[in-house]
């Protein structure tokens, strides 16, 4: 009790004119941000710090610790210094220090709570009883931040034709700390409708993502010029950007759209512009063999009429016993057929005179 005594004397004792009142040992404390957020991102350093200061409004000089109050699991509270020795009116600040996890969800909120106590007041320590101590309290909260990746499974080029329209498929992941509502939209859509394109279904397009979740498919529809002058190609450009969080980079795929002309079918009708090269090789070399063979009947026709015309005609007498037999029971012989084809490819004379005459 003697060191009490002593603090009550000199707290009683009076004045002199160049002295003041004396004031008991007390301590205070307060921090530059009592609530402050810890950015999560990915590509962040999930760290924060923030400024804290003890001050002695007392007299008297004083020795005073700082304790922590704190139950966060994910994030780790540490003080940079917790244990402070002032002169009268004098402070001294110290850094906390957050450290936490990437990607940690938003919903989290921690509290805490820093505690300064009076431990020694003139280098002689201070009854508990008499315990003199100061708090502050704050909130540690997640800061939310959006990431979103979109996806397009078929990458390829659309050729389209004059006033058709292709739907095109997508998928947008929610890569962000929180249920995001994700949008996606043609970014370049002014300049495609400058040169005819339009898009029946709008040029945009959102849906509601869980954190960690992908959204059904969805589509957009283009729809292409109603007049096509020439071949030509475009480029479509999609982008899928958060909600949440306006300055996280947006996610872009771009696809290209050749377009072909419309060609008119001239005088020849039946779609014949359409064929391939193949095609006309096929049904050129159709066309030279019936010609050939066309060719082929029209000369051995000529060479056999030439020749029953060089020989001279055999009447044969008639008998009157075969005039009464039946019509039609002489049989064809085939094989004159065959003598006369062997004698007229021999005949090189006859051959060469029937394509003469052609």
């Amino acid at each position: 009790m003697a060191i009490l005594s002593v603090f009550l004397l000199a707290l009683c004792a009076p004045l002199t004119a160049s002295s003041q009142q004396p004031t008991a040992p007390g301590v205070e404390i307060d921090c530059d941000e009592k609530n402050p957020e810890m950015n999560v991102h990915p590509l962040e350093d999930p760290t924060v710090e923030i400024t804290c200061t003890v001050t002695n409004p007392s007299t008297f000089e004083e020795q005073i610790s700082v304790e922590k109050e704190w139950s966060g699991a994910e994030v780790d509270m540490m003080l940079g210094e917790d244990s402070f020795t002032l002169e009268a009116g004098g402070e001294e600040d110290f850094t906390v220090t957050f450290n936490g996890q990437n990607r940690l969800s938003s919903d989290l909120t921690y509290d805490f709570t820093l505690v300064a106590t009076v431990t020694n007041v003139q280098s002689l320590q201070w009854p508990e009883q008499l315990a003199t101590n100061a708090s502050v309290s704050g909130n540690l909260e997640i800061a939310t931040f959006g990431m979103v990746e979109l996806s397009i499974s078929d990458k390829s080029t659309r050729a389209m034709a004059s006033s058709e329209e292709i739907p095109i498929s997508f998928q947008f992941q929610n890569n962000g700390n929180n249920d995001d509502k994700i949008s996606v939209t043609i970014s370049n859509s002014a300049e495609l409708e400058e040169v005819g394109f339009s898009f029946p279904a709008g040029v945009f397009i959102a849906e509601n993502v869980v954190k960690d979740g992908t959204s059904s498919t969805l589509e957009l529809t283009v729809r292409s010029p109603a007049e096509v002058a020439e071949d030509a190609r475009h480029q479509i450009i999609f982008q899928a950007s958060s909600a949440n969080d306006d300055s996280a980079p947006v996610s872009e795929i771009t696809l290209s759209i050749q377009l072909e002309a419309t060609t008119g079918s001239g005088g020849l009708g039946g779609g014949l512009e359409e064929f391939s090269k193949d095609d006309a090789v096929l049904y050129g070399g159709i066309a030279g063999g019936a010609l050939f063979a066309i060719i082929l009947i029209i000369a051995m026709s000529k060479a056999l009429r030439r020749r029953a015309n060089s020989q001279p005609m055999y009447v044969p007498p008639v008998d009157l016993d075969e005039e009464e037999d039946a019509p039609g029971t002489d049989e064809f012989d085939f094989e004159d057929l065959d003598d006369e084809f062997e004698d007229f490819l021999d005949d090189d004379e006859d051959l060469d005179d029937a394509f003469a005459d052609l």
